[in-house]
């Protein structure tokens, strides 16, 4: 039987549920869940913008396309990320999943971004699209005193929803690399982020919140996916880890820190490894060498892994 390829964005959420279940497929050690949460439960999403291969009218590749706007410094630009990329494991070595990349990054010009980024271990193959390897710094913290700080508590929806929004902008927006998130994105984010909710802390003095952090539990260690405070930012991080520690029992944490970062949280006491698995395509729309110098270097890109593309 002649092989018919078709490439396109899925139609419909009855082909992203396929999709789910591809990805499913291709990567037996991630949770069924994960896919659910980033392919149905994200409402800034399209499903157009999830780009698949069919073969004989059945999905067996996918790559899915996050148009986002970033933060950078004075400007907030357009980009878009990539993730779940993923062939059918009896499908795989055919090209397919080349196809398809080439499909994700024609329609990433399309939709005027400047530049596309992924995180990737498999860097040389990303590079013959014409990916670059961005370099980070990852953190190590340990031996935190758990401390329960009265002017600590979990986050209330209801109650603290548009202060930590305030935040979040005053903190981030003259950086390189936080998303810029309007309403939309914050609901759906707060919604495929992956954070444990329960411990989603705010930092709370006089009756005004002043900062925050959001955090995943892996095993015996903590992920930082996101911190912002007003003043006082190593004060404010300090305290939440100890309440961390506290309620957790875990002292051990790992979080992402660029240069701004570091400096903001007096960061270079902790242990700390480079880490490369970050990646940028510049797109054919970023003419501008200014944001290309901004982006590429080494770790000048705050990118807080509560966020997803």
């Amino acid at each position: 039987m002649d092989k018919k390829i078709e490439i396109r964005g899925c139609k419909n959420r009855e082909e992203l549920i396929k999709v789910v279940e591809l990805c499913d497929k291709a990567f037996d050690k991630t949770p069924y869940e994960y896919f659910e949460r980033h392919l149905l439960k994200d409402k800034t999403l399209s499903p157009d913008d999830t780009r698949v291969l069919l073969l004989n009218g059945e999905i067996i590749s996918t790559v899915q396309v996050f148009p986002r706007k970033m933060y950078l410094e004075s400007e907030t630009v357009e980009f878009c990320g990539i993730g779940n990329v993923a062939t059918h494991p009896e499908k795989r070595k055919m090209g397919y999943a080349e196809l398809v990349m080439n499909d994700a990054i024609d329609y990433m010009n399309k939709l005027n971004a400047r530049f596309s980024l992924l995180t990737t271990t498999i860097n040389n193959y990303y590079e013959k699209f014409g990916y670059k390897t961005l370099t980070r710094e990852l953190f190590f913290i340990e031996n935190i005193i758990p401390i329960d700080h009265s002017e600590v508590r979990t986050f209330s929806f209801a109650d603290d929803f548009e202060r930590i929004k305030q935040i979040y902008e005053l903190y981030n927006k003259n950086c390189v690399g936080p998303i810029n998130r309007d309403n939309i994105y914050w609901s759906a984010q707060l919604e495929f982020s992956g954070e444990e909710k329960s411990l989603f802390l705010v930092y709370q003095t006089n009756h005004d919140i002043t900062g925050y952090l959001r955090v995943s539990k892996e095993n015996d260690k903590i992920k930082i996916l996101e911190f912002a405070a007003l003043s006082d930012c190593e004060k404010h991080f300090q305290q939440l880890l100890q309440s961390l520690a506290y309620r957790t029992g875990i002292n051990k944490f790992e979080i992402f820190l660029s240069e701004t970062e570091k400096l903001k949280l007096n960061a270079d006491k902790y242990l700390k490894s480079i880490d490369s698995d970050l990646m940028i395509l510049f797109l054919k729309n970023l003419k501008d060498d200014w944001y290309k110098e901004k982006l590429v270097r080494h770790n000048n890109i705050t990118f807080w892994l509560s966020d997803f593309f």
